[in-house]
């Protein structure tokens, strides 16, 4: 084989590194109509768009709306978890709230949940801007 990938290949990426340039993002999700939800996302997105691989994830100071959101959220999870989760889903869920990363009125941080996860499995999470392209989301999977 040789090392000259040909045009007609398409370019994927080789290293976790390589994550830092899969940056597409699909326009016809619905919330981008919203003037301040894309200015929202643009923040966020900016955040993104600035991580690189092996940098700590940012911190992301969220707004009173977004908690509420959250907490809004989570509280329907805990309420459908009983009937609805498998043991597994139940007994990691209760560790990440014995951990304080997953409290009903505080969206977690994305640096703890990925520190989590790399101690317990050894699999980490890096921030997107925004919906991915299927090519870029799988892409994230192999690292």
């Amino acid at each position: 084989l040789s090392d000259n990938i040909s045009n007609k290949t398409p370019w994927f990426p080789r290293h976790a590194s390589d994550l830092d340039n899969c940056n597409h993002l699909m326009t016809n999700h619905p919330g981008f109509a919203d003037k301040e939800y894309r200015a929202r996302r643009k923040d966020i997105a900016e955040i993104a768009f600035a991580y690189k691989y092996g940098d700590p994830i940012p911190f992301i100071t969220y707004t009173e709306s977004e908690n509420a959101t959250w907490q809004r959220v989570f509280n329907t999870v805990l309420d459908l978890m009983p009937k609805h989760a498998c043991k597994e889903y139940k007994a990691t869920f209760g560790k990440l709230q014995a951990a304080d990363i997953f409290v009903p009125h505080r969206i977690p941080q994305l640096e703890d949940v990925s520190n989590f996860l790399r101690k317990h499995t050894g699999f980490t999470l890096r921030p997107a801007a925004g919906l991915l392209t299927a090519r870029d989301f799988l892409a994230s999977l192999a690292f």
